[in-house]
């Protein structure tokens, strides 16, 4: 494309999406409306993307500019959403409304996130965590107490804590020994309540499941909860580096092998806060789960 031009995004969009190079020389996504706004404030920051909204002979243009070539791939990654978005919508209005939703779920998530892919590592242990949201908590303790009780991708803390007890997820490769990592010495210490590691044997297989159908599953089970706790179910989504409603470009699927559990207490193996030296401020092992048999219970006694 030349300085200053434009060129359609897709024919069979019925709505006015451009791709565009600025007089700068500058990449930029650009959407017309067919009337003018009635505001042209947009109260939204995008790391490394400028968007301008205003209104231009009798019709509403919202711009995305970006504003460092370096970036261009988180910058894509945006613009195939807000297509995405576009083409579900016959009205401008409303297709504007879901587009500066859809910019501010954006905002939140660049916020605390600097890619927009998931690890095969990180795919797995959310997982985990959703498998046992779906299976395990939602049933038995409610839609509710199951997200609120769920810390996300905090490293300090345990993955769920109910009023009484807390509960680590790890997951591994099935392929491999039955061993998970422990990234903090508070992952496997409370003080206050009893405390039991889930872990999860995975296998990755085609005919399984990815992380975006276990959440379009939780999306049915919260579907009539609170409008606080969706939003709080998406905003821990974003926190663990998933951004809701997107395409990526790898995702993994997963078949569940195993389940085992754990009781975390006395002789348990593990590396406790209160028994580290205040000069070490960052813990990493490993633990072998066939060798915890002797703490083994079964996972639906747990809950």
């Amino acid at each position: 494309m030349l300085p200053d031009s434009v060129r359609r995004v897709d024919s069979e969009i019925a709505h006015n999406l451009f791709w565009m190079l600025d007089q700068a020389g500058n990449y930029g996504f650009y959407l017309k409306t067919t009337k003018e706004f009635k505001s042209t404030e947009i109260d939204i920051r995008l790391r490394g993307i400028s968007l301008i909204k205003r209104n231009y002979e009798n019709c509403g243009e919202l711009f995305l500019i970006l504003n460092r070539q370096n970036d261009w791939e988180l910058f894509f990654s945006v613009c195939k959403d807000i297509i995405s978005i576009c083409a579900t919508y016959s009205s401008n209005q409303e297709m504007v409304v879901a587009v500066e939703n859809r910019l501010k779920r954006w905002q939140a998530f660049l916020m605390q996130n600097t890619e927009v892919s998931l690890s095969l590592m990180m795919q797995m242990g959310l997982f985990a965590e959703l498998m046992f949201l779906i299976d395990i908590l939602i049933p038995k303790r409610g839609a509710s107490a199951a997200i609120i009780a769920w810390g996300g991708p905090e490293s300090d803390r345990q993955d769920f804590s109910l009023a009484d007890i807390a509960i680590e997820i790890k997951s591994y490769k099935t392929s491999r020994s039955p061993q998970v990592s422990i990234s903090s010495t508070h992952q496997l210490f409370t003080a206050s309540k009893p405390l039991f590691l889930i872990a999860y044997g995975l296998t990755e297989s085609e005919n399984a499941q990815s992380i975006a159908d276990l959440i379009n599953e939780l999306d049915v089970l919260i579907y009539s909860e609170s409008i606080s706790i969706i939003q709080l179910f998406d905003r821990k989504l974003i926190e663990f580096g998933y951004m809701p409603g997107m395409t990526y470009d790898v995702m993994y699927k997963f078949a569940v092998d195993s389940l085992r559990g754990f009781i975390v207490e006395k002789d348990f193996p593990r590396i406790l806060p209160h028994q580290t030296s205040p000069e070490i401020i960052a813990v990493n092992y490993t633990i072998d789960l066939q060798l915890c048999t002797r703490f083994e219970i079964d996972v639906n006694n747990i809950i």
